[in-house]
C-alpha cells in the first residue's frame, strides 16, 4: 500500500478478522465467509452486495469502490468525508448512533451489516450498541472489523474484507490517498527522526479534568507510533486515558498539546494553569483529531495538519 511501517499487516490480515470460502453444515462452501473481532462467523451463500455500513465503516468501503446501501449514523461523517464521496441515493438509516429505524433496515433489503469493534469498555461496536445490536442482527447478519490493535492491523483488516466484498485498490479515491498518505508518512518519519526530545500529547479539555489520550489505541495516534513520534508518558489505568486535574493539567509533560477540533472553543482551555503550560506559553497547542476514522481520507487529513503543527514544534518542558 505505499507507506511500510504503516500498512505492513495489509498483505497478511490479523486473526481478529478474517473471510475465506467455508463449508456449511451440509459440506457445501459458502460463497463469503468472515469471522469478526467477536470471534463470530458470517457466512452466506453469496458475496454480499447490498452492504449497510456505518459512519466509521463507509468511507473505508468507499474508498474501494464499494457503495453501501445505507449507511447507520450518517451524521458523524466528517467534512473529508463528505466532500470526498458521492453519497447521493445512499439512504440514511439513522442520522445518530441512537436513533437506528428498522424499518429502514427492512426497506434496504441488506445482506450485511459492517461496522467496528473494539474491547474498550468490555467491548463494543462502534455504532450499534445495545438493543440495537439483537434488533439489528435479528434481520440481517452483522460483523465487526477488530479496530483494538493499531491502525496497521486494522487497515489490513479492511482492507481484506473489502477485497472480499469486490472493492479494488485502483479505485480512485483509494489510489490517491494512499499515494498521499505514503508521502506525508515519509515526511513524519523525517521530522520525527530530527525531534525525539518533541513529546506530544492528545488531550480532551472536560469539565472536571483534562484527559489525555494513550495514543495507540487512536486511527493516528498509532500511526504516529509506528512513525516515530514520541509521546508524553502517561499513567492510564484502563490504557485508553489518564486524567489531570485543572490545577495540575501539566501532570503529563508535554511540548505539543493537540486538541480536536470540536473541542478548541472549550472554556477550560483558557483555565490560567493550562494556558502556563510550556507547549501553551509557546503556541504549540493545535487542532489535530488523532480519532479519526480507518478510512484514508480520515487520517492522510489529520496526519498533514499534524505534520504542519510537528515540524516547527520545539522542546520546551523543563
Amino acid at each position: 500500500m505505499g507507506a511500510a511501517l504503516l500498512l505492513t499487516a495489509c498483505s497478511t490480515g490479523s486473526d481478529a478478522g478474517s473471510s475465506s470460502p467455508t463449508a456449511d453444515a451440509a459440506g457445501e462452501t459458502a460463497a463469503w465467509s468472515y469471522t469478526d473481532a467477536r470471534g463470530k462467523t458470517v457466512s452466506l451463500d453469496e458475496v454480499p452486495d447490498r452492504i449497510i455500513a456505518t459512519a466509521d465503516t463507509a468511507p473505508v468501503l468507499l474508498e474501494y469502490g464499494i457503495r453501501p446501501v445505507g449507511i447507520i449514523g450518517f451524521s458523524r461523517l466528517s467534512e473529508e468525508d463528505l466532500a470526498a464521496f458521492d453519497l447521493e441515493g445512499i439512504e440514511h438509516i439513522s442520522e445518530t448512533d441512537t436513533d437506528i429505524s428498522l424499518e429502514k433496515v427492512l426497506a434496504a433489503d441488506a445482506d450485511l451489516v459492517l461496522d467496528i469493534w473494539s474491547s474498550y469498555n468490555g467491548g463494543n461496536f462502534g455504532s450499534v450498541w445495545g438493543d440495537d445490536i439483537e434488533r439489528v442482527e435479528g434481520v440481517v447478519p452483522m460483523v465487526g472489523v477488530n479496530i483494538t490493535d493499531g491502525a496497521a492491523t486494522t487497515l489490513a483488516d479492511f482492507q481484506e474484507v473489502a477485497l472480499s466484498l469486490g472493492g479494488s485498490e485502483t479505485s480512485p479515491v483509494y489510489a490517491k490517498e494512499s499515494a498521499e498518505l505514503a508521502e506525508l508518512s515519509e515526511k513524519v518519519q523525517a521530522v520525527a527522526a530530527t525531534k525525539t526530545d518533541v513529546a506530544v500529547a492528545y488531550a480532551i479539555p472536560l469539565e472536571t479534568s483534562v484527559d489525555y489520550a494513550v495514543p495507540t489505541w487512536t486511527p493516528l495516534g498509532s500511526t504516529l507510533v509506528d512513525l516515530g513520534v514520541t509521546f508524553a508518558e502517561l499513567d492510564s489505568e484502563d490504557g485508553f486515558w489518564a486524567s489531570a486535574s485543572w490545577e495540575e493539567p501539566g501532570t503529563y509533560p508535554a511540548d505539543l498539546i493537540l486538541v480536536p477540533s470540536t473541542w478548541a472553543d472549550a472554556p477550560q482551555l483558557e483555565t490560567p494553569t493550562f494556558t502556563a503550560l510550556p507547549a501553551v506559553a509557546s503556541g504549540q497547542l493545535a487542532q489535530v483529531e488523532l480519532r479519526t476514522g480507518y478510512s484514508l481520507t480520515g487520517i492522510t487529513s489529520q496526519l498533514e495538519a499534524f505534520l504542519a503543527a510537528y515540524e516547527p514544534a520545539a522542546h520546551v518542558t523543563g
